[in-house]
C-alpha cells in the first residue's frame, strides 16, 4: 500500500460524518424534486456516504497502466462516489422522467447510459443510468447545502427489476472467486437473466398501458365513495395519458379532497366541471409529464383559485409552489387575478 493511502483513509474517517450529513441532504433533495414537486411514481430514492473501509479499499487500488503507482493521486477529490444516491422505479417510463429532473436540477459532470451501451453491443445486461453531478449554481449558494457545495456526487437510476439483477450480479461476480473454467457458465446464466429482466420491464410497461386503457374505457357506474382505490381508477380515467403516482400520493390528495368536503366521484366531477385540464397543463411549467395526482392538484387549484392555498396555512413551501402555479394560471387567463 502506498505510504500516503493510510493518511488519506485517516483523513476521510475524520470527516466522514460530514459526508453522512451530505448524503442526507441529497436524499431529501431528490425525494423533494421527483416526489413532492413532480409526483413521479418511484419505489425508493436513497443516498449514502461511502464508509471509511470502502474508501480505503478504493483509494488503495493501483493504476491500471502502472501497478507501481496509485490509481488516485488525490482520492478525496478524485473518488466520485463519496456521496451517492440511487433511485429505483417500477417502470422504465419513470426512469426517463427521473432523469429529466436530474438533468434539469443538477449540473451534469458525466452521464452514462449503461442500457444503451449494452444494446449497442447487441447483448443483454446492466441497464442502469449513471450520473456524476454537482449542485446547480443556485443551490451552491444556499447555506443548507454547504456540505455539498463543490462535491461531485453519483446518482444511479434504474427499475426495480434492473436493481435486483445488478445487486445479485455484483454479489456473485465481485465477492466470489469464480474459477476460469466455470466463468462461461456464469456468464451465460447472467446473460439469460438479463434478457428476462428486459422482458419483465417491457411486460410491466404493457400491463400498465392495458390497465390505463381499461380504466379509460370502463362504462360509467353508479357514483362511488372516494377511497385510494376508487380515486386511482377515477384519475386514470380522467387523465388517461398521465403516468401513475405513488400510492402515498393518492392518499395525500384524498385527504385534500376531504378538506374540500369532496367524498364521492360525483362531487369531484361536479367540482371539476368547466375546468379545461389540457389548458391548465399548458399553462404550467412542469419539467416532465405530470402524473395523475399532480394533474388533479393543478385542476383543483384552477377550480378553487386562491382559496385553495387556504387549505395549507402551515405549509410554507407548498404555499410558495402553489403561488407560482397560480400566477401561471392567471397569466394564461384561466382564472382571474
Amino acid at each position: 500500500m502506498v505510504e500516503w493511502v493510510p493518511q488519506a483513509g485517516a483523513l476521510y474517517e475524520r470527516v466522514h460524518q460530514q459526508y453522512v450529513g451530505g448524503a442526507r441532504k441529497l436524499e431529501s433533495l431528490i425525494n423533494e424534486l421527483i416526489g413532492e414537486e413532480e409526483g413521479i411514481n418511484y419505489l425508493t430514492a436513497t443516498a449514502r456516504a461511502k464508509d471509511p473501509e470502502s474508501f480505503l479499499a478504493k483509494a488503495s487500488k493501483p493504476h491500471p497502466d502502472d501497478p507501481t503507482r496509485p490509481k488516485y493521486d488525490d482520492p478525496l477529490n478524485q473518488i466520485t462516489d463519496l456521496v451517492a444516491a440511487r433511485v429505483i422505479t417500477f417502470l422504465v417510463e419513470a426512469v426517463d422522467r427521473v432523469c429529466e429532473v436530474i438533468e434539469e436540477e443538477f449540473e451534469i459532470v458525466e452521464h452514462t447510459d449503461m442500457g444503451a451501451h449494452t444494446r449497442a453491443q447487441g447483448v443483454f445486461g446492466y441497464a442502469s443510468k449513471h450520473y456524476l453531478v454537482r449542485l446547480n449554481d443556485h443551490r451552491r449558494e444556499l447555506p443548507e447545502y454547504a456540505v455539498l457545495k463543490n462535491l461531485v456526487m453519483e446518482i444511479q437510476v434504474r427499475t426495480a427489476v434492473q436493481h435486483a439483477w445488478a445487486e445479485f450480479e455484483h454479489d456473485i461476480r465481485y465477492k466470489l472467486d469464480i474459477p476460469p473454467e466455470r466463468k462461461p457458465e456464469f456468464d451465460r446464466r447472467f446473460l439469460l437473466a438479463a434478457a428476462l429482466m428486459e422482458l419483465a420491464d417491457n411486460e410491466f410497461t404493457e400491463i400498465d398501458r392495458l390497465y390505463r386503457e381499461l380504466a379509460a374505457t370502463a362504462s360509467d357506474k353508479a357514483p362511488l365513495d372516494l377511497t385510494t382505490a376508487t380515486l386511482t381508477t377515477y384519475l386514470t380515467r380522467r387523465y388517461p395519458d398521465a403516468p401513475h403516482a405513488k400510492t402515498t400520493h393518492y392518499a395525500w390528495i384524498l385527504g385534500i379532497l376531504l378538506r374540500l368536503g369532496v367524498t364521492t366521484e360525483e362531487q369531484l366531477t361536479e367540482l371539476l366541471t368547466g375546468i379545461d385540464s389540457e389548458a391548465v397543463q399548458a399553462a404550467m411549467t412542469h419539467r416532465a409529464p405530470a402524473g395523475t395526482v399532480r394533474r388533479l392538484d393543478d385542476d383543483l387549484l384552477a377550480a378553487k383559485g386562491p382559496a385553495y392555498l387556504d387549505l395549507f396555512p402551515d405549509e410554507e413551501r407548498r404555499q410558495k409552489i402553489l403561488r407560482g402555479r397560480l400566477k401561471a394560471l392567471v397569466r394564461a387567463e384561466i382564472i382571474q387575478p
